[in-house]
């Protein structure tokens, strides 16, 4: 009964295997906060909100730009003849105009 108490007092350790363990060779890891000073960047990271912020600032501006390039085709269309001759566009140059989408640019038809 002895030797049974002397081996419930003992720690509980598989046979070999703390041999396996230091036999294994040491290998530095790489992380980011061990790497040198040259090689992390220097500009902070934006927020993400502030990315999403610049995002829909853009999309704004876009939908605002079709919009008035549809304003102006439509007020192109509705000058008649003369008031056509006075700024130097012809018929033609309104309908080429107002077949097309609200996405492509206005030409300069002044040159």
């Amino acid at each position: 009964m002895s030797t049974l108490l002397q081996e419930r007092q003992q720690p509980a350790t598989a046979p070999g295997l703390h041999d396996q363990v230091a036999a294994q060779p040491a290998t530095p890891r790489a992380s980011a906060r061990h790497q040198p000073a040259a090689t992390v960047p220097d500009c902070p990271l934006e927020a993400p909100r502030a990315h999403w912020r610049m995002m829909l600032g853009s999309i704004v501006a876009m939908l605002r730009e079709w919009r008035r390039r549809r304003v102006a085709r439509r007020e192109l269309a509705i000058f008649d003849g003369r008031m056509l001759r006075d700024i130097g566009i012809d018929p033609g140059t309104v309908d080429y105009e107002m077949r097309q989408s609200f996405w492509r640019p206005l030409r300069d038809w002044r040159h």
